[in-house]
């Protein structure tokens, strides 16, 4: 039976006057659902593509926008990911093998379990129309980057683009052994290059610091940041000759006008695929970081300049703590007075701990999420939020207030206006659990009003509350320990000043 092509997530022809436009998505482990959020915000930005390109893992959500997917459902499947079933590994006699072991797992659990749960349809992604797309793969033998278009990708070739050395085996097919081009490159601005791209949009996730660590993990890591943005501003380099060749009316490839090229990544360190595995992260709080990022730099992208050296350099990490929060209740809308349930999925990221407790009002960004579910209770999806803060602010008579602001984009269209506010004041009676665990929440549509009401934190007491704090970019378990408990000394210094126990 014939199969029939599928429209492609974030796909769109190219209009007149408009730049010839490639999306380039690279790898990262697992941390790819952060790439989601960001796709998410160029989807609400308007933007389309005309070429699109994956490398590593982000040939898997290149995968899913060939099968059909809009960035809205790739967040739902990325969320509901079970991590262990990216875990598969060989038969017991492999391990047996000594010194002639290829690698530590195979591909099995991606191919089997993740591919279909990501909804990756193979047959839709061969016959993907309206966009020029690729994924690329090292020739171990070539010592080379192959770029395989679209039409010749099946489930083994995507697995042996994700196929790091000593992770994965690589794929041995018709006399060529394929791997993970990460030691090589980790994104193909070139190629996007060659095929007339004007604008490339590249999602980075990889880290670029000034910081080397030397445990065995982040020196594996290390050397796969320092290939992947050492080829990167290779590139780039190559870009920047090429736009002054065309300046000059020698265009080799066909662009008419200067090439731009946006690196779009998070100003710190993603954390790594192991705080996956243990719960210290999860896909939706990486999505929501994603799509906060993602719209900051959309906000600012008119000003930037065409190309800087090294995009990609994020701030060198110091000791800092995350805090996760989740609200439930309800909201009142304030054109009809009609109450509908919400959940509010908060995460502030403290990214130096010293800075934020020196602070007269400490303040850190805020990443996050709320689903206000539809008239008659239908369930609606989650949307993150963006511009997000996070502030202590000292009122009055002892009091205190812990502000959260964002800007949401809800699911009937329009972006509103995030407030919320835990007042903390010492009333008559014991009041500190009710204080801390009341969120007031309002939602502006420019001036007016839209919604209001409380929300109440779905944690069962403080102590559990406490005990979500966790330490980032510490080197060692004492490390992390002395960073929650300064915070931790912190917080109730803060709740001292106000009720004044103990």
């Amino acid at each position: 039976m014939a199969t029939t092509s599928t429209s492609v997530g974030l796909a769109a022809p190219q209009a007149s006057g408009q730049p010839r436009r490639a999306l380039v998505l690279p790898g990262g482990g697992l941390r790819l659902s952060y790439q989601v959020g960001m796709l998410m915000a160029l989807e609400q930005a308007g933007l389309g593509f005309q070429l699109m390109d994956g490398t590593s893992g982000g040939s898997l959500n290149l995968a899913m926008l060939l099968s059909g997917q809009r960035p809205a459902e790739m967040a739902r499947r990325w969320r509901s990911l079970r991590l262990q079933d990216t875990l598969s590994f060989l038969p017991l006699k492999d391990y047996l093998l000594g010194g002639q072991l290829e690698a530590l797992a195979d591909g099995r659990g991606i191919r089997d379990k993740v591919l279909p749960h990501l909804d990756i349809h193979l047959d839709r992604v061969r016959a993907a129309s309206g966009v020029q797309a690729s994924i690329n793969l090292l020739d171990y033998g070539a010592k080379a980057v192959a770029v395989m278009p679209a039409s010749e990708i099946d489930a083994d070739l995507l697995v042996a683009g994700m196929s790091l050395p000593g992770v994965f085996p690589p794929l041995h097919r018709n006399g060529r052994i394929y791997l993970d081009t990460g030691f090589v490159q980790d994104a193909n601005l070139s190629e996007m290059v060659r095929q007339g791209a004007e604008e490339l949009w590249v999602l980075w996730g990889l880290g670029n610091t000034g910081v080397y660590r030397g445990d065995p993990l982040h020196l594996y890591v290390q050397m796969l940041e320092m290939s992947a943005n050492a080829a990167l501003n290779q590139q780039l380099a190559e870009i920047q000759a090429l736009n002054v060749r065309i300046a000059r009316g020698d265009s080799p490839f066909g662009q008419a006008r200067a090439i731009r090229v946006h690196v779009l990544r998070p100003d710190h360190p993603l954390p790594l695929d192991p705080d996956l595995y243990t719960g210290r992260i999860d896909h939706a709080t990486l999505i929501d970081m994603g799509f906060a990022d993602g719209c900051h730099y959309l906000a600012q992208a008119g000003s930037r300049p065409p190309l800087t050296d090294n995009p990609s350099r994020m701030i060198d990490p110091v000791s800092g703590v995350r805090l996760r929060f989740e609200f439930a209740g309800e909201l009142q809308l304030a054109q009809d007075g009609s109450r509908r349930s919400a959940r509010l999925n908060l995460c502030v990221h403290v990214h130096d701990l010293a800075e934020f407790i020196a602070a007269a009002e400490p303040q850190a960004s805020l990443s996050g999420r709320m689903q206000l579910d539809a008239p008659g209770g239908a369930e609606a999806e989650p949307m993150p939020v963006s511009g997000g803060r996070y502030r202590h602010i000292t009122l009055p008579d002892r009091a205190r207030a812990i502000n959260y602001s964002a800007l949401w984009p809800s699911n009937e269209g329009r972006t509103l206006t995030l407030s919320a506010t835990q007042t903390l004041r010492d009333d008559a009676g014991p009041d500190m659990w009710r204080d801390l665990s009341t969120l007031s929440v309002r939602l502006s549509d420019g001036e007016a009003l839209w919604a209001s009401g409380e929300l109440r934190l779905t944690m069962s007491d403080l102590k559990s509350w406490l005990a979500s704090v966790q330490a980032t970019e510490t080197c060692s378990t004492t490390e992390a320990a002395a960073t929650v408990a300064r915070y931790a000394k912190f917080f109730l210094r803060e709740l001292h000043a106000v009720y004044g126990w103990g």
